[in-house]
C-alpha cells in the first residue's frame, strides 16, 4: 500500500491550523479587500495584517460601506514558507495536514475567542466550525458561501482553474448564541420598496446614494429614491439614517413587502398543516399510528400552549384503502369521521371542521388522536398513499398552500399512484441503478406539478420493513422543499422517540411557504443553473419553493458574459420572496461582496472547499438517471484530478519534486470528501436496499454545507479517554468544548475502547468487548456489568449522576443541535461482534478500504496522483504562478 506523508514545502503563512497566534480578524488586506474609509490605524501590532476598526463603538453595527478597493493582491505580502525534507515526514504538525478531524479541531480552537467579521475577514471557516459571526454589511457565510472569495476577472482565467464559480445559500440558517437575529424592515408604509429600476436589485449596503438617487451596485444604474424614503446625504455619500435602517448596513435582512407582492393578489394566511396518518394494517401492526399521534400532540402543544403561530390551522386525515376525514370543529365532543372510498376522484365530504385552530379545538383534537390510537375500526390492507396526497393538496390549495406531513408503513400499492417492487439485492450498480433511480410513475410526476402550482410542500416519514420505491413515493417530498426520512426495520420501542421529535422539528423549523428565489450578480456574470431540492434543479429557471425551512439550501453557478473590472468588486444578491409562517409576505435579502483578480494563485488561495464540494456533487447528480452511477463516479474523479492538475501546473509551489502530490491549501481535504461521497450509499457500487441509495442521493443534493460536511466525514470521538474538561459548555467563550476527533480508520480503534460516531443520519456508540465495566456502569447504570446486559433497543442514555454520563449526553445533544437543529437525536448501541449494526459503524470508517473494495484514503491519493501526472503530461497549461498557499505530500511507492 502506498503511503502519503507530508514533506518538503508547507506554507504556514496564512494557515490557522499551524499558527497558534493566528488572528482570524486580520485578513482583509491579504484577500485584496481594503478597509472601509472610516477605519482607524491597525490595533493589533503583533499581526502583519491590520485589523479594521470602525470609528463607532458597537462592533455589531457595520462600518459604513464605502466602495471596496480591490488591489489585485499586488499589495499582498510574500507568503513565507518552511522547507522540510522527506525525513521530516512524521513531524506531528505536518502529518495532520490532510486530517479532516485535526483541521476541524484547530478551527474550533481558533474561533474560541475570536469573531468572524464579514467585511474584514475573507474566506470563512470550514462548515461545522463553531464561531460567532458579526454582520458588517456582507452576508454571514452561514447564510451564503461562495466557491471563490477572489473572483477571476474573465472566463478564460476561471476555466483554467477547473473550479466552479458558484454560491451556496441557506436563507434561514439559524443564528447562534451571541449573534443578532436577522433584522426586519417594514416597507408597507411607503409607496414602493427601494429597488433598482433596471435589474430590480433590492436596496443594500453597497449601493451609493445621493439625496434623490441611488446607484445600483449590481448593474451601476441610477434609480430615483421613492419620495417617502428620501433622506439627507453627507459629503461621503452616507445617508443620515444609515445607523437606523438595517437595509443600509446589514448583509442579511427580511423585508416585509406591500400587498403588491402577494401571490395572485390574495392576502396570505398563516401556514396551515395537514397530517396524513397511515392506518393500513402494516401501520397498525408496527404501532406507527400511535407514534404519529404522539408526534402530532408534541408538534402542536407545549404545556398547554400552542406551538403554531396565531391563525395557523391543522387538519388530520387518515388513509388505508380508503380516505378518512376527521371533523375537528370545536363544538364537537366526540370524534366524527367521514370515509371516502372513491380513490380515483376523491372529494372533501364537508368543509367546516376540516381545518381547526389547535387551541380552539384542543379537546376534540386530543379526542380524535386518542380514537386513532385505539383503532376501533378494522383497517384496510394497503395504503392509498397517492390519493391521500391528492386530498392533502385539495385541502391546502384552498388556503394558498401549506405543509403536509405524511407517514407511510409499506409500499403504496393501492389506488392511484400504486407502485410495484423494484429489483433488489447485492447487484452491481451498472445492472439496475437506472431503474432504481428513475421516478417512472407519471402519477407522482404530475402530482409534483400540482403541488408546486398550489405551493404545497410534503414531508415524508417512512417506517417500513421493505423498500417503498422512494424514487417515486418520495419524489413530491424531495422536490417541494420537504424532507424524506426513513426508518428501515422500524421498531416502536427503539424508533418512536426519534420519529416523534423528527415530526415536531419539521413543524417547528418551517419558516414559510409560497417561495421563489432570484440571484443577481454584477455585470459580466450571470446565473447558469440552480441546484437543490426543487422541481427545476439543474436549469436556469428561478426556483419555486413551496415550503422553506431552516434546512432549505439552494446552490447556483455562474457563467461569464463579459469581463469583470479588477478595480471594482463583484457583487451578488440572493432575494427569496416568501410568505412567512405568520402570514406576512416577505423578502429575505442576502448580499455578498467579493474582490476580483487576474492572478490564478489568488483564485486558489481563497477557494472555499465546502461550496466547491457541494457544487460538484449537485451538478454531477443532476445527470441522474439519464446516465448511470459508474459515469457519475468517474465524472467526480475526473473533476477532482482536473482541479489539482490545474493547480500544480499553474501555481504549484517552489521546491516541489516530481514525486510530490501538491494540493491547494484551502482544498487540501477535498479528495477525502470526494472519496467519502463515492463510498456513500448514494454512489457506492452495491446497496442491498434500493431506498437507501435514493435517500442518500436526496441528501447529497440538498444538505446544507454544515450537514454535508459531517455526513461525508463523520465525527468519531473516543469516549473512554475524555478529559474532564471536555464536552462541557464553556461559559467564558459560549462554545461547546468538543474533544479532538479520531480519523476514520480501524487502525485508530483501541482494544477495550468506546467510540461515538455521528454522520447526521445516525449516532452509534461502539463498545469493544474488553471495555472497562466501570465505564459501562457510569454510562448505563449499576446493572451494566458487561455488554450482554445492555439493551440493544436503547435510544438514549439514562440520566445518571456521573461525570462521564453528563459528558456523553452533552456531546450527543450538541451534535444533534449544532448540525441538525434537533431537540433530540437518538443513539444506537453497537457492541463488538454482537449487534448487526456494527457493519454500519465499520462502513462509516471512510479512510479504510470499503467492503466493495473502493480505495482506502492512501490508495485513492495514489490513484489521484497518477491521474494528475497523466494530465500534466498530456495537456498544456499557461505559465506557472508560484505565489499561493499549498500543501504538498511525498509519494513513496
Amino acid at each position: 500500500m502506498a503511503n502519503f506523508t507530508p514533506a518538503s514545502t508547507i506554507d504556514n503563512g496564512f494557515d490557522p491550523s499551524y499558527d497558534p497566534s493566528f488572528d482570524p480578524n486580520a485578513a482583509a488586506i491579504s484577500a485584496g479587500l481594503q478597509a472601509p474609509q472610516y477605519s482607524s490605524n491597525p490595533v493589533n501590532s503583533s499581526s502583519a495584517i491590520p485589523v479594521v476598526n470602525s470609528y463607532h463603538q458597537d462592533p455589531n453595527v457595520a462600518a459604513i460601506p464605502n466602495q471596496i478597493q480591490a488591489n489585485n493582491f499586488q499589495q499582498a505580502q510574500t507568503i513565507p514558507q518552511q522547507q522540510f525534507s522527506p525525513t521530516d515526514a512524521l513531524d506531528s504538525r505536518n502529518s495532520e495536514d490532510l486530517s479532516v478531524a485535526a483541521i476541524r479541531y484547530q478551527m474550533d480552537y481558533n474561533y474560541k475567542d475570536a469573531d468572524f467579521l464579514t467585511f474584514e475577514n475573507v474566506s470563512p471557516p470550514p462548515a461545522g466550525t463553531q464561531y460567532r459571526c458579526i454582520d458588517q454589511g456582507n452576508a454571514s457565510p452561514k447564510f451564503a458561501r461562495m466557491s471563490m472569495y477572489s473572483i477571476p476577472s474573465n472566463d478564460k482565467l476561471k476555466q483554467s482553474t477547473k473550479l466552479p464559480l458558484g454560491m451556496l445559500i441557506q436563507p434561514f440558517a439559524p443564528t447562534d448564541e451571541g449573534e443578532k437575529e436577522v433584522p426586519q424592515v417594514d416597507f408597507r408604509s411607503i409607496s414602493t420598496v427601494p429597488r433598482c429600476r433596471r435589474c430590480r436589485t433590492y436596496i443594500n449596503p453597497s449601493m451609493q446614494h445621493s439625496v434623490r438617487n441611488m446607484v445600483c451596485n449590481i448593474c451601476t444604474f441610477s434609480t430615483p429614491v421613492p419620495d417617502d424614503y428620501v433622506n439627507q446625504v453627507d459629503n461621503n455619500g452616507v445617508r443620515a439614517d444609515y445607523y437606523e435602517k438595517p437595509e443600509l448596513h446589514s448583509g442579511v435582512i427580511d423585508i416585509i413587502v406591500p400587498d403588491d407582492y402577494n401571490l395572485d393578489d390574495k392576502q396570505p394566511d398563516p401556514i396551515h398543516h395537514v397530517f396524513l396518518i397511515d392506518l393500513s394494517i402494516a401501520a397498525i401492526k408496527s404501532s406507527l399510528h400511535e407514534a404519529a399521534c404522539s408526534a402530532i400532540r408534541l408538534a402542536l402543544y407545549n404545556n398547554g400552549e400552542c406551538n403554531l403561530p396565531q391563525g395557523s390551522k391543522v387538519s388530520i386525515v387518515g388513509f388505508d384503502d380508503k380516505i378518512h376525514f376527521f371533523n375537528l370543529s370545536p363544538d364537537l365532543d366526540q370524534t366524527t369521521m367521514s370515509t371516502v372510498g372513491d380513490l380515483e376522484d376523491p372529494f372533501l365530504p364537508f368543509y367546516e371542521g376540516l381545518f381547526a385552530d389547535p387551541m380552539e379545538s384542543y379537546s376534540i383534537i386530543d379526542t380524535t388522536l386518542s380514537t386513532i390510537e385505539q383503532n376501533t375500526y378494522y383497517p384496510g390492507t394497503e395504503p392509498a398513499y397517492g390519493t391521500a396526497l391528492t386530498v392533502a393538496k385539495l385541502l391546502l390549495e384552498q388556503v394558498g398552500g401549506g405543509q403536509v406531513i405524511a407517514t407511510l408503513s409499506t409500499l403504496p400499492s393501492w389506488g392511484p399512484g400504486a407502485l410495484k417492487p423494484k429489483l433488489q439485492g447485492q447487484r452491481p450498480i451498472v445492472e439496475h441503478d437506472r431503474e432504481v433511480l428513475t421516478p417512472d410513475s407519471k402519477f407522482y410526476q404530475e402530482l409534483l406539478k400540482e403541488y408546486n402550482k398550489a405551493n404545497v410542500g410534503l414531508n415524508l416519514f417512512v417506517c417500513s420493513n421493505a423498500p417503498v420505491d422512494l424514487a417515486n413515493s418520495g419524489l413530491v417530498a424531495h422536490k417541494t422543499g420537504g424532507i424524506v426520512k426513513a426508518w428501515y426495520n422500524f421498531n416502536i420501542d427503539r424508533d418512536e422517540t426519534d420519529l416523534v421529535y423528527s415530526i415536531k422539528t419539521t413543524v417547528s423549523d418551517i419558516c414559510g411557504y409560497q417561495g421563489q428565489i432570484k440571484v443577481r450578480c454584477s455585470n459580466g456574470l450571470q446565473v447558469n443553473k440552480y441546484y437543490g431540492a426543487f422541481a427545476t434543479s439543474g436549469s436556469s429557471t428561478d426556483p419555486t419553493l413551496p415550503n422553506v425551512a431552516q434546512h432549505t439550501s439552494i446552490a447556483c453557478d455562474f457563467i461569464y458574459d463579459g469581463k469583470l473590472d479588477t478595480k471594482k468588486d463583484a457583487h451578488f444578491q440572493a432575494a427569496l420572496l416568501y410568505t412567512s409562517k405568520e402570514g406576512l409576505r416577505k423578502v429575505r435579502v442576502i448580499n455578498c461582496i467579493m474582490s476580483v483578480t487576474e492572478r490564478v494563485s489568488d483564485v486558489f488561495s481563497f477557494a472555499d472547499q465546502d461550496t466547491v464540494l457541494s457544487l460538484m456533487l449537485r451538478e454531477s447528480l443532476t445527470r441522474l438517471p439519464h446516465t448511470n452511477l459508474v459515469a457519475v463516479r468517474s465524472y467526480l474523479n475526473v473533476q477532482l484530478a482536473n482541479i489539482n492538475a490545474a493547480y500544480k501546473a499553474l501555481v504549484g509551489s517552489n521546491g516541489t519534486m516530481p514525486g510530490q502530490l501538491v494540493f491547494p491549501h484551502g482544498l487540501r481535504t477535498l479528495s477525502m470528501f470526494i472519496l467519502s461521497a463515492l463510498k456513500s450509499k448514494g454512489l457506492k457500487e452495491r446497496v442491498g436496499n434500493s431506498d437507501l441509495r435514493i435517500e442518500s442521493v436526496y441528501n447529497l443534493e440538498s444538505f446544507t454545507a454544515t450537514r454535508l460536511s459531517a455526513y461525508l466525514y463523520p465525527i468519531l470521538i473516543s469516549i473512554h479517554n475524555l478529559d474532564e474538561s471536555e464536552c462541557i459548555q464553556n461559559e467564558k467563550t459560549g462554545q461547546f468544548d468538543l474533544p479532538k476527533a479520531t480519523p476514520l480508520t480501524q487502525t485508530n480503534l483501541e482494544m477495550g475502547g468506546a467510540y461515538l460516531i455521528f454522520n447526521t443520519k445516525s449516532l452509534y456508540l461502539w463498545l469493544h468487548s474488553d471495555v472497562n465495566p466501570l465505564l459501562l456502569q457510569d454510562l448505563f447504570g449499576e446493572h451494566a456489568t458487561s455488554l450482554d446486559k445492555l439493551d440493544s433497543n436503547l435510544c438514549q442514555l439514562p440520566i445518571l449522576d456521573t461525570h462521564i454520563s453528563n459528558q456523553v449526553r452533552n456531546l450527543c445533544s450538541f451534535l444533534g443541535k449544532h448540525y441538525l437543529g434537533a431537540e433530540f437525536f437518538p443513539i444506537q448501541i453497537c457492541r463488538f461482534r454482537l449487534d448487526q449494526n456494527e457493519s454500519e459503524f465499520i462502513e462509516l470508517l471512510y479512510e479504510d478500504k470499503s467492503t466493495d473494495l473502493t480505495w482506502s484514503y492512501p490508495e485513492f491519493l495514489k490513484h489521484l496522483h497518477k491521474q494528475i501526472g497523466n494530465k500534466l503530461n498530456t495537456e498544456s497549461f499557461p505559465a506557472k504562478n508560484s505565489e499561493s498557499k499549498s500543501s504538498i505530500f511525498n509519494y513513496f511507492s
